[in-house]
């Protein structure tokens, strides 16, 4: 079995509607030092983000329509049969810089942790008082899990999507669903999880992308994140009595 300082590093970018930013997105993962290759998943987005990402000479996996984003993510994984890091990333990141992914990658490979993930900058509109390093601790600590860069096993990340398949979880595989999925198991099941934390690393907000419906959707999305974080917690027993039995029977990927 190779180790981790030799495993390819494979960066998924999964895409709806993105063109604004999938460009910088891309170039960046291909400029890091640490990623061996960029691939792109479009779930049916109606604008150019399709077009953009594959001028950027990256393989793109095109959907024919929208489809839920843990869903959607899945399909990173055709043709990929051996194991390797993944290295999740979003498609509406403002001022990624490969040294960000870099970072992620090389906490990754020095020790055994489960994950590494991001957090995005304290707002930069914030006054001086609010961006000292208290601020930024706790701003990790809270927004570092539900982010979407993340470096994982390729065999950690499959074994978890079947326990949420065999827990017939589909909300595990919607939204946040997928990520607090992740950061349990591998905090409970796993070796643990650490967060990096980039100052300058924003997000497009949703009103820029979602308009007028920014609201209504950003609620559900809490909404779901909070249904999720407690359901996760009042099923642990079932959960650990799942992986058991998948363990016995070999979890797949490894």
């Amino acid at each position: 079995m190779l180790k981790r300082t030799e495993l390819e590093v494979v960066a998924c970018v999964t895409a709806y509607n993105e063109e604004q930013t999938i460009g910088e997105i891309v170039r960046a993962l291909k400029q890091s030092k640490s990623v061996d290759r960029v691939q792109v998943v479009d779930d049916g987005s109606t604008d150019g983000t399709r077009a953009v990402a594959a001028a950027e000479g990256v393989k793109v996996i095109s959907l024919p329509e929208r489809v839920p984003v843990g869903e959607a993510i899945m399909h990173h994984l055709t043709d990929m049969n051996e194991e390797c890091i993944l290295l999740w990333c979003d498609a509406d990141l403002v001022g990624l810089k490969p040294k960000y992914m870099d970072d992620i990658v090389a906490r990754f490979r020095a020790g055994n942790l489960t994950q590494v993930t991001s957090s995005r900058g304290v707002p930069p509109n914030w006054p001086g008082w609010l961006r000292g390093t208290p601020v930024r601790q706790f701003w990790g600590w809270f927004f570092g899990p539900i982010s979407g860069e993340r470096a994982i096993l390729r065999s950690d990340f499959l074994e978890a999507i079947e326990l949420s398949r065999r827990l017939e979880w589909a909300e595990m595989m919607r939204g946040y669903g997928i990520v607090l999925f992740l950061n349990w198991y591998s905090n409970v099941l796993g070796e643990g999880m650490k967060v990096s934390y980039f100052d300058k690393l924003r997000q497009r907000q949703k009103y820029q992308k979602w308009g007028k419906g920014s609201r209504g959707e950003m609620l559900r999305q809490w909404i779901q994140f909070i249904l999720c974080w407690v359901k996760i917690r009042l099923h642990a027993g079932k959960i650990k009595a799942s992986r058991r039995q998948l363990l016995a029977e070999g979890a797949p990927g490894k």
